[in-house]
């Protein structure tokens, strides 16, 4: 690997993926190069499903792949086309060829692991282990089991000479036949540069601007790919092209750039089948309700809103208004209806990232949810910086409480709902899945003596009495990990004469 000369002339585009455009992202993923022959990585598509994506770096197509649990960490290469993939959840051997798990081991080996090497010693044996911690544990091959766990070895960052930090670099990402790529942050995520630097002269050839952060860069060729911290929307692969003279002259396969364009091919063809059996998402970006604005009229399928926001209002009538809305799959990722208000307004179905997880201040008329919700808090107050928009809001949340029209209908939605400050009495519920504790009741019961377990429904009790509610309702998701928990809470709440009986 020889660079060509200074002050390089460099190419720089994206490397095409087969990551539909309604992946989801900010799921962090390690890329990596095995043989120099595979490019590996991972991504989220639908709901949570990790699927592991292989670029053959002699041909350019793609494949993909799953079986795995949680996302890339490190990969190694074994023979016969088979690779050893670290995820979160759990070591897996893995065939490239036929894109399927054919052994996978997590019992004794721990989660979120970011460490994989054969063993100096032994390479029947393979190293398995978290920078943060201090045992490792060393897995047999042969019999793809943990053999006994040690003190971790010290030594896995790469150091960084001091010729090259004064060169900005913080991160050694590779380096090989006196060529080293590093990075201008220690935090993956950062905004950064990607350094090559000639470490026989200590100087710096290039360097490329990773405005969306930098996690690994890898020699492909005659020049580098490298790749962000998640892929999907926030991030990808980028080639860098015209770095290198060909190492080896007898080389007949594609440079980088005729590699990337065979790869475009190959994932817009991905992507194309899989357009034929899933309709895609329709991705709505950047749209902004500005006071006295409004969306209302609107029926659609697959929806997902990014970076969409409500702007705030200084009186009533100047507030956001979304009405006679009906969607089908609705994806928050991310994006806020905050301080809305909502009216004749039906949703079947919700997935949300964790940012988009609260809906906080939003007027309720006639709303409607159905089918699987997920990760959805309903708070009738706003949490603005602002304590007299908070207060506004406030005396506009009080005075819908003198108004008797229903605000919610939950009785054919199941998942993970927490209601918090919306009176039970405008409410539609279910009575198999949704039990009511009133404050009076709460107030005169021994309610924090029942054993809630792991259960999480006690917290809704705990803000009943801190915030001064009227009621709470509280709300079994039948798929989450804690529904025993929850009906035997909820089933000892009925017994004693707490929950009141709908």
């Amino acid at each position: 690997m020889r660079l060509r000369t200074r002050d390089l002339a460099v190419d720089v585009l994206d490397l095409p993926l087969p990551v539909p455009e309604d992946a989801r992202d900010r799921y962090r993923t390690a890329t990596c190069v095995l043989d120099d022959r595979f490019l590996v990585t991972s991504w989220v598509e639908g709901r949570e499903s990790v699927r592991i994506g292989v670029l053959d770096l002699r041909d350019g197509s793609w494949r993909v792949g799953k079986g795995v649990r949680g996302m890339l960490a490190a990969a190694l290469a074994l023979p016969g086309s088979r690779a050893l993939l670290l995820c979160d959840y759990g070591l897996f051997e893995f065939d490239l060829q036929a894109m399927k798990v054919t052994r996978r081991l997590s019992a004794k080996i721990g989660k979120y692991n970011d460490l994989l090497r054969f063993d100096d010693d032994d390479h029947a044996l393979v190293v398995v282990g978290n920078r943060r911690a201090t045992m490792e544990s060393l897995v047999s091959l042969e019999a793809f089991d943990v053999v006994r766990r040690r003190k971790r070895r010290t030594g896995e960052v790469e150091p960084v000479a001091e010729a090259v930090a004064r060169a900005g670099v913080e991160r050694v990402l590779h380096r090989d036949d006196g060529v080293l790529l590093g990075a201008t942050s220690s935090h993956p995520g950062d905004r950064q540069q990607l350094v090559v630097i000639d470490e026989a002269s200590a100087e710096v050839m290039t360097s490329v601007e990773f405005p969306c952060g930098l996690a690994s860069a890898h020699p492909v060729h005659d020049g580098i790919v490298a790749a962000a911290p998640h892929l999907g929307r926030g991030g990808g692969l980028t080639e860098i092209t015209g770095l290198f003279d060909d190492p080896d002259p007898a080389h007949d396969g594609p440079t980088l750039a005729q590699l990337a364009a065979r790869a475009s091919d190959s994932a817009a063809a991905i992507l194309e089948r899989r357009r034929r059996r899933i309709p895609p998402r329709t991705v709505v970006r950047g749209i902004r309700l500005d006071p006295g604005g409004e969306l209302a009229d609107v029926s659609a399928q697959r929806i997902t809103l990014v970076d969409c926001s409500v702007a705030r209002a200084s009186t009533a009538e100047e507030r956001p208004r979304i009405a006679r809305v009906h969607v089908t799959d609705l994806e928050l990722s991310p994006a806020s209806v905050n301080g809305a208000v909502l009216e004749d307004v039906v949703i079947d179905g919700i997935a949300s990232t964790v940012n988009s997880s609260f809906v906080f201040g939003c007027e309720l008329r006639r709303v409607t949810l159905r089918g699987r919700i997920e990760h959805l808090i309903l708070n009738a107050t706003i949490s603005d910086l602002d304590p007299e928009t908070n207060r506004r809001y406030a005396a506009w949340h009080r005075a819908r409480l003198d108004d008797p029209e229903w605000m919610l209908d939950l009785r054919e939605a199941t998942g993970d709902i927490t209601i918090r400050g919306y009176p039970s009495r405008f409410i539609r519920r279910n009575p198999e899945l949704h039990v009511v504790v009133t404050a009076e009741s709460a107030a005169g019961s021994d309610w924090e003596s029942i054993d809630a377990g792991r259960s999480a429904l006690v917290v809704g009790l705990d803000e009943l009495i801190q915030y001064g509610w009227e009621d709470v309702t509280l709300i079994v998701d039948p798929h989450g990990r804690r529904a025993d928990a929850d009906f035997r809470y909820v089933r000892e709440l009925r017994a004693r004469g707490i929950a009141q009986a709908d």
